[in-house]
C-alpha cells in the first residue's frame, strides 16, 4: 500500500510531480570531469568504445492525466549522454511518437547542475531531443545498447507500446547487446516477457523509482492504478523480480544480468548507469 506522505509537505511547495532540489554536492557528484574538459568524444583511436553505438529513447507523452507538464527527465538524458560519448560511443535520440518534451520542472531541478545546462544549451542536443525517429522505425540491433531515458511521462507509454516490447524482445535475445532504464523508464519492462511468457525481470535484481520516491512526489497516487500502470516498486513486486531501494533520491544500479539488463532507481543514479554500462561494453 501507498507509504505514508512522510515528504509531501516539503514537496508541497515546488508542486506536484517536483523533485527535492539536491544539496549541491550531491548534484554535481557525478561529474568527475573538470568542467574544462571537450566534447564530443576523444579521437576514434584512443577510445576503448569507438564504433559502440547507444539508442536512447524518450517518452512522448507530454502531460499527467491531470495535465500537469511532464515529458522526459534532463538528468536522466543528459549524464549518460556525455559518459557515453566521451567514452567515444555515437548516441542517436529516438521516441514512441516522434516528438519529445524535456519535464520543465526537471530543467528547473537541474539547474546548478552543469553537466545538464550544458547539454540543454546545445542547440543540435536542443533539437535532437524535440523532435527525433521514432522507435519504430529503428533497427534496434544495429546498436549496442538500448536506453530507456526516465521521466514520470514514460508511464503513460512505455509499458504498453508494441514498438518498447518489440524492441525490448529483439535486444534481449541478441548476443552482446544492452538493454537499460533509469528512473521511470524501467516501467517499459512492466509487460516485457520471455519467449517462454515468463516476465523477463522475474528473479531478476531490478531498481527503479521507488514509492517513497512517488510519495515525495506526491505523485503515488497518480502512477498507481487506474490512473497509472502502477509504480515500479509495485509492478516489480507483483512480477517476481527482486526490486532494489537504495534510499531516496539516492544513487542505486542494479545488474539484472551482467552484459544484457541494466536499471538505475533515479536522477542520481542516470550517470552511475551508463558508467556500469559502458564497463560491461569495454
Amino acid at each position: 500500500g501507498p507509504l505514508p506522505p512522510a515528504g509531501r509537505m516539503r514537496a508541497e511547495s515546488s508542486g506536484p510531480g517536483s523533485l527535492p532540489a539536491l544539496p549541491r554536492e550531491k548534484r554535481s557528484a557525478p561529474n568527475t570531469e573538470p568542467p574544462e574538459q571537450a566534447y564530443p568524444a576523444p579521437d576514434d583511436a584512443s577510445s576503448s568504445m569507438a564504433g559502440k553505438s547507444v539508442l536512447m529513447v524518450l517518452t512522448s507523452v507530454e502531460k499527467f492525466p491531470d495535465g500537469v507538464p511532464t515529458g522526459w527527465y534532463l538528468p536522466e538524458a543528459a549524464h549518460p549522454y556525455y559518459k557515453f560519448v566521451e567514452a567515444g560511443a555515437k548516441v542517436t535520440f529516438c521516441s514512441i511518437s516522434g516528438t519529445a518534451l524535456c519535464d520543465p520542472s526537471s530543467i528547473e531541478f537541474a539547474k546548478d547542475d552543469e553537466i545538464c545546462t550544458k547539454f540543454y544549451a546545445d542547440e543540435s542536443l536542443k533539437a535532437q531531443t524535440s523532435k527525433q525517429p521514432k522507435l519504430a522505425d529503428m533497427t534496434v540491433t544495429d546498436f549496442d545498447v538500448l536506453f530507456f531515458v526516465g521521466g514520470f511521462g514514460t508511464m503513460w507509454d512505455f509499458p504498453d507500446s508494441p514498438d518498447v516490447l518489440a524492441a525490448i524482445k529483439t535486444m534481449y535475445a541478441t548476443e552482446g547487446k544492452i538493454v537499460a532504464a533509469v528512473c521511470h523508464g524501467p516501467c517499459c519492462f512492466f509487460n516485457a516477457k520471455l519467449e517462454d511468457g515468463t516476465p523477463l525481470v522475474k528473479g531478476k535484481e531490478v531498481t527503479g523509482f521507488t514509492n517513497g520516491e512517488e510519495n515525495y512526489c506526491s505523485r503515488y497516487e497518480t502512477v498507481s492504478k487506474p490512473t497509472g500502470p502502477g509504480s515500479c516498486e509495485d509492478v516489480f513486486g507483483e512480477l517476481g523480480a527482486k526490486y532494489q531501494d537504495g534510499g531516496v533520491f539516492k544513487e542505486k544500479v542494479c545488474v539484472g544480468e551482467p552484459g544484457k539488463l541494466y536499471t538505475g532507481q533515479n536522477p542520481p543514479s542516470a550517470g552511475p548507469l551508463a558508467t556500469e554500462i559502458l564497463k560491461a561494453l569495454a
